[in-house]
């Protein structure tokens, strides 16, 4: 009788987790307290496309989220293809927040954030590095830069880490960084 409670319990809150959009499945998944990798939670964001700079505390010294200052983070870093907006994962904004900490870098220069289906679609169509089921699509990956900071060390420095994947990019001069399954390229 337990052990099929057990069992009944473990499928509903599996099912429960499958139904939740991603940023509260991240959420139930990965937080319990401070993520292990995490910033002072001020963090200021360049998109390079949009030219837009977002300087912000999204969490206090209590470790209280600011869920405007989230909602900021979202705008923009918003799809460039069609201004569409996703929730950005809170593990990959802490982990952004470490990686700016380490460097001691002011600012760190975003040039692609989340990615909508149809604009990661058209960026797969011109170049083969897009992946189709890019961690883009979820809000989990940003692909960055940090002025002053050589890229190979910035890679190096995120792979160290071992919290998601890491690609540098030489010859376009990003890396990109994300909160799924640790691999690097």
């Amino acid at each position: 009788m337990k052990a099929s409670y057990t069992y009944i319990l473990v499928l509903t809150t599996f099912a429960i987790l499958m139904l939740m959009p991603t940023q509260r499945l991240e959420t139930a998944a990965n937080y319990s307290g401070a993520f292990k990798h995490s910033g002072d939670g001020r963090i200021i964001l360049f998109d390079t496309h949009t030219r837009e700079t977002l300087s912000i505390v999204y969490r206090d010294s209590d470790g209280k989220y600011d869920s405007s200052s989230l909602e900021a983070v979202s705008h923009v870093l918003r799809c460039h293809g069609k201004s569409e907006r996703h929730p950005i994962s809170l593990k990959l904004i802490e982990l952004i927040d470490k990686i700016q900490d380490h460097f001691g870098a002011e600012i760190v220069h975003v040039i692609s954030g989340y990615r909508s289906p149809e604009y990661n679609f058209a960026l797969s169509r011109k170049s083969s590095r897009v992946a189709h089921d890019s961690l883009h699509l979820r809000g989990l990956a940003m692909d960055i830069r940090i002025p002053g900071v050589d890229k190979v060390r910035l890679g190096e420095y995120a792979r160290s880490l071992k919290a998601g994947g890491v690609g540098v990019y030489y010859s376009s001069g990003f890396v990109h960084i994300d909160v799924g399954p640790t691999r690097s390229w």
